[in-house]
């Protein structure tokens, strides 16, 4: 046992826990595209199939050859395969592929007279259809009435790449209410976008959905719509949003700015690449970017992951691209020391990788971008056991970007006991590892956490809350009676407008933070704190941080404090910040101002970054004689060289700027007018 934070924490033991009967010889089995199953899998007489090898490989090592491989079901691995190593042959980069590969044969332009009354002229003759019905497609069925990912459909990829699903107006564009005449689930459009509305009037028997940010920007649902009023310009939902209709701060009529838009309806196809599932119709209409002769047409239309793991110990998946389907990509459940390392996960629906339950999986040095949700899902350990169990798992040197694709709120690229929204939610995670990730590109959070004891270090995130906002780089919002003990020490993280860096939201006992490095570029007058500690339930139950020799610059709010006499806060240096310190303490039920009452130590305030000549660069190191350090002499050395990705067995080469965007500097639309700096602590 180890002692970490305020008690002792047990970390699991996979030989205690599970006893596995590996093989005692070290068997290989290949598999390649061109191969047969009636092969006896050698490498001149390779498997054609993933299973045909598993069932032979029995804990030896299949090396998978370069080529794709179309998956109809998911690659089951249980207790009877520990063990066993499936791996990509050195130097060539197989394929898993959960899509149907659609044949550009099966596309036709549009000849329906009623069908091309809703297509604009310039576009009749190149818009194409495919019948859904005639290739077999599954999801066919109308969306719910109300989501908040992608409603059931299908996936379009052309080339590698995911399509646009049409909407109005195009690309992060929206549309915001007049005024709320209901909040259950009424309200009145603006005069300029009179003409789309009634067109998609037209249309209400067939279903049309709208999304929006309802009542928040940390709230993202789709709603059909039950009808249009085109003469008193209203739209009446069929159901009410979670939290109702309209800026929960400006109830009833709300405050005009609340933002949505349509979706996949054929009148707001109108940009190459754009198209719709037709529940009616049981067609997708497309307008494609390219000539479909030569090119790679795939629909994703299946729910499960490529590879599930159950119960089972000691695989290793490595050097695979998985990509294409409507669920997870790898999903872990149960079992112990199971490794998903230099992969790339790439055009999934939902998380990456999800390692739910179970002791000590990694995911290493894999590339998991253009997803529906997140990167990286864990759950596992036992935290009302005494002392608390440690899962174990470790999510390390990954490079996680543009994730967050479908699910755009509270999907982040690494989730460690975070689960629902806004106001919270937990699932058990204790004892986590995450470190050495690159996270980035993404329209709200980079790392959810909650629960008990978990690690995280060297991790950089920026480029985050490119959309919505109320987030931080590293976020929770969970109760004292189930979430503490967290360790943050030497993470950068950087360009955002409208992002906070650690933010906890309602109770942070027991935290401990520091040698973090926090360059926000806040918009003025907008979000933007370094390290924002909240109330919680302090009242009943005081809570005592750690936090000390981290960095604040570029913020409109270096530290904000709530909390108690005695925690540990001194050495903290704010850079450039409109407000360096902001001291809170509770006095009853009431937050008072502290003053400096809450440090236990020196912390310095700096007008100007003369401590980083060279932070426009991402070059943080202080140099002996920078006024940082003449004021907090005792200010303790950060690893820089260690923060981020580095090469390793599985990652042989770092990506280059134009895959990282490190230099791009910071972008985004979040938040405005939705006011959530008045949002109660």
């Amino acid at each position: 046992m180890k002692k970490t934070g305020i008690q002792f924490v047990r970390t699991s033991s996979c030989a205690a826990l599970f006893v596995c009967a590996l093989p005692s010889h070290a068997a290989e089995f290949f598999v390649s595209p061109s191969g047969s199953d009636a092969n006896s899998g050698t490498k001149e007489k390779p498997f054609a199939s993933l299973e045909r090898a598993r069932d032979a490989a029995s804990g030896g090592t299949v090396w998978i050859r370069g080529g794709d491989y179309f998956l109809t079901n998911a690659l089951e691995l249980a207790s009877q395969d520990s063990g066993t190593i499936f791996r990509g042959a050195d130097g060539e980069r197989p394929r898993l592929i959960a899509a149907k590969k659609i044949s550009a044969a099966e596309f036709h332009p549009v000849k329906n007279a009623a069908t091309l009354a809703r297509i604009p002229a310039e576009l009749r003759g190149r818009m194409l259809e495919l019948d859904l019905v005639a290739n077999g497609i599954e999801h066919r069925k109308p969306s719910p009435d109300l989501f908040n990912d992608n409603g059931g459909i299908v996936e379009l990829y052309f080339n590698g790449k995911r399509m646009p699903l049409a909407r109005f107006p195009n690309g992060e564009e929206c549309m915001t209410i007049k005024r709320v005449l209901d909040n259950a689930g009424v309200f009145e459009f603006r005069d300029e976008f009179a003409a789309e509305h009634a067109a998609w009037a037209k249309q209400v028997d067939r279903g049309v959905w709208l999304k929006g940010y309802w009542r928040c920007m940390w709230e993202n649902s789709a709603v059909r719509v039950k009808s249009f009023d085109l003469s008193q310009h209203t739209v009446t939902m069929a159901k009410p949003a979670p939290g109702g209709y309209g800026s929960k701060y400006t109830r009833p009529q709300g405050n005009g700015k609340e933002r949505y838009w349509m979706m996949n309806l054929l009148e707001a196809i109108d940009l190459p690449g754009e198209w719709c599932e037709d529940f009616s119709d049981a067609k997708i209409y497309f307008l494609p970017p390219g000539k479909l002769d030569a090119a790679e047409i795939l629909i994703a239309d299946r729910d499960a992951p490529l590879i599930h793991i159950r119960d089972a110990t000691n695989i290793v998946i490595r050097g695979l691209t998985l990509e294409g389907g409507l669920g997870h990509g790898v999903v872990i459940e149960g079992g112990c020391s199971n490794l998903i390392a230099g992969c790339t996960v790439k055009n999934m629906a939902r998380y990456g990788v999800r390692v739910d339950g179970g002791f000590e999986h990694t995911v290493q040095s894999c590339d998991i971008f253009d997803v529906g949700a997140g990167g990286v899902w864990l759950g596992g350990g036992d935290e009302k056991s005494s002392p608390r169990i440690a899962c174990g798992h470790r999510v390390v040197n990954n490079h996680i970007h543009h994730f967050a694709r479908i699910e755009r709120v509270y999907a982040p690229g690494i989730n460690a006991g975070f689960t629902g929204g806004g106001g919270g939610g937990h699932h058990v995670c204790v004892g986590a590892y995450i470190a050495h990730n690159m996270i980035h590109d993404t329209p709200h959070g980079g790392v959810l956490f909650g629960s008990w004891d978990s690690v995280f270090e060297f991790n950089e995130v920026y480029r985050y809350c490119l959309f919505s906002d109320d987030l931080g780089a590293f976020y929770s919002y969970d109760r004292f009676v189930q979430m503490g003990n967290h360790t943050f020490r030497y993470n950068l993280v950087h360009s955002t407008s409208a992002g906070d860096g650690f933010y906890f939201d309602c109770d942070h006992r027991d935290e401990h933070l520091y040698g973090n490095i926090v360059r926000l570029d806040s918009r003025p007058g907008g979000r933007g704190t370094a390290f924002l500690y909240k109330i919680g339930t302090q009242p009943d139950h005081p809570q005592l941080l750690d936090c000390h020799d981290n960095i604040a610059i570029n913020c409109n709010d270096g530290f904000q404090f709530v909390t108690g006499p005695g925690s540990a806060i001194s050495n903290n240096a704010a850079i450039n910040c409109a407000v360096p310190y902001k001291w809170q303490t509770v006095k009853g039920a009431k937050i008072v101002n502290a003053t400096d009452a809450l440090a236990s130590g020196p912390n310095a305030a700096f007008a100007t970054g003369s401590s980083f000549p060279r932070a426009a660069n991402f070059d943080f190191s202080i140099a002996p004689d920078s006024p940082l350090l003449k004021t907090l002499p005792t200010f303790a050395k950060i690893p820089l060289e260690k923060i981020g990705l580095h090469a390793d067995e599985y990652r042989t080469q770092l990506p280059g700027e134009n895959e990282t965007l490190r230099h791009a500097g910071t972008a985004g639309d979040a938040g405005p007018g939705y006011g959530t700096l008045d949002r109660k602590n």
